[in-house]
């Protein structure tokens, strides 16, 4: 993923079996806004990601992937992953 502009806020979670379940939340700035901040992101298979636009402009980004799309292998990691502790604002969001 590359943002082109706006400002992306992103939780990874590590389920890969055998590997230690971590957490991670940081923010990347989109091209629009150049800075130390500027960065693209390869998520490996088995690791969860959620993403949000903070701001007040529009998140707009290239995704790419390493298999041609078939719908069919869409899915979800079978884990407790909706169950992982949110950022505060992100549950004070939800429950709105």
């Amino acid at each position: 993923m590359f943002f082109l502009t706006g400002i992306c806020e992103m939780i990874l979670i590590d389920e890969r079996d055998g590997l230690t379940r971590r957490m991670m939340r940081f923010t990347i700035a989109g091209d629009s806004k150049p800075g130390a901040d500027n960065a693209a992101v390869v998520i490996p298979p088995g690791v969860a990601h959620a993403l949000r636009s903070i701001g007040n402009e529009d998140l707009i980004m290239v995704y790419g992937t390493s298999t041609t799309f078939n719908p069919d292998w869409e899915g979800r990691i079978a884990s407790d992953i909706e169950n992982c502790p949110l950022p505060a604002d992100w549950s004070a969001y939800l429950d709105a």
